[in-house]
């Protein structure tokens, strides 16, 4: 099996190799390359700018369709035998597969059994309380008792419920439950907070952990063609108080030591009206927001040294990232003609089928302030919306 993979060879100025999995490669990619590290990639997009950001490794392996993701498996027989594996998106869930991959090649990221106890759904609500940590409550089944309630009182109460797959990513396939609907076995119910969802960057190593920054994450948004609780951008630095900053730093360490992480990875928190952090789920992995996170602080996030910090220096003002998701079907247009390449990525070939709802692109933005960067986020949309349109046109 590894046949192939042991005739890897350095090229002069070649740094050491990482294979990067996941649904979208290009941010980790861009992240790894940053750090020093020569990316080998499989994802489920091959974008042209991520083959460009991994040359001399190939580019990016594309697994589609009903193959992914275990047509990983295949793809990896090429791998470099000794490189170590980061994950992106998309593989949250998949420990089976991720425990494959653990037989052949080590982690960067936390390990399999890491992930597989992070990820269940009442992971968060063994989280020792803490001022400010506020605890979502989880329900994995309706019990006879809640039924007898439900049926007594029409409800579980005041509390709205969202029902959230087991292996969610991005905020997709997310709903407002019902009360009186089924929960199978892939799902699960946390409780609705009001407030504003932000993500926090870690990076640890089964003990310590270190806060590397955190975002305002933009959710739902119409304006990039997002479903109602899908992912779609972060903005940051945010501005929190010394309080809230050490509430957060509190738990990456509670996080780390718990579930044994390793390397960086993000948690997803609502900052409810009152301050207080609700943490909804975390992400054993890199994390969108990571890209945001290094460019408003200078560090390496895979790498997260003095040196780094000192060779990037810090951006002032606000920055941001929007993915933009296809309103309609369509075919993807020239979006490097109309934008430079510091402020677009995730770029589809020109003419590539768009279905509605699909990733048509990342795009960039910096500003004097939050609704700055955001409204220029969201011209630059409307920019790549008129592209489409123009070419459904012709």
């Amino acid at each position: 099996m590894r046949h192939a993979a042991r005739h890897w060879a350095y090229h002069v100025g070649m740094g050491e190799p990482l294979i990067i999995l996941g649904s979208s490669a290009r941010a980790a990619a861009r992240s790894a390359v940053s750090s020093g590290f020569e990316p080998w990639c499989i994802d489920r997009r091959g974008d042209r700018d991520l083959r460009e950001l991994a040359p001399r490794s190939g580019g990016a392996r594309v697994v589609g369709g009903e193959d992914y993701p275990g047509g990983i498996l295949k793809l990896l027989e090429g791998a470099p035998s000794d490189a170590k594996v980061l994950l992106a998106g998309g593989l949250d869930g998949e420990v089976d597969l991720l425990k494959a991959i653990g037989f052949e090649h080590e982690f960067l990221t936390s390990p399999p059994e890491a992930v597989r106890k992070v990820r269940w759904p009442t992971a968060l609500a063994t989280i020792p309380k803490a001022p400010g940590l506020k605890r979502c409550q989880t329900v994995t089944t309706i019990s006879f008792m809640r039924r007898l309630w439900r049926l007594a009182f029409g409800s579980f109460g005041k509390t709205k419920y969202l029902l959230k797959p087991q292996n969610s990513y991005g905020g997709q396939d997310i709903h407002w439950w019902r009360p009186g609907k089924p929960i199978d076995a892939t799902h699960y119910l946390q409780q609705y907070v009001r407030g504003m969802p932000i993500s926090a960057v870690y990076h640890c190593d089964g003990w310590s952990s270190i806060l590397l920054g955190a975002t305002e994450q933009l959710i739902g948004e119409p304006c990039f063609g997002a479903s109602e609780f899908a992912y779609c951008g972060s903005v940051g630095p945010l501005q929190v108080s010394e309080v809230t900053r050490d509430t957060m730093s509190h738990l990456g360490v509670v996080l780390t030591q718990r579930f044994d992480m390793r390397g960086v990875f993000g948690v997803d928190l609502v900052m409810d009206f009152k301050g207080n952090l609700w943490p909804v789920e975390v992400n054993p992995r890199y994390t969108a927001s990571v890209e945001v996170v290094e460019k408003i602080t200078g560090v390496h996030a895979l790498s997260p040294t003095d040196g780094s910090r000192k060779a990037n220096k810090p951006r002032s003002g606000m920055h941001g990232k929007a993915v933009v998701f296809a309103k309609g079907d369509g075919g993807a247009p020239d979006l490097h003609a109309l934008f430079s390449k510091d402020q677009v990525a995730d770029v589809s070939e020109v003419g590539k089928a768009l279905r509605k709802g699909a990733a048509v692109c990342t795009v960039f933005a910096s500003g004097t302030s939050r609704d700055d960067c955001f409204n220029k986020l969201k011209a630059m949309a409307g920019q790549v919306y008129s592209a489409i349109n123009k070419g459904g046109e012709d």
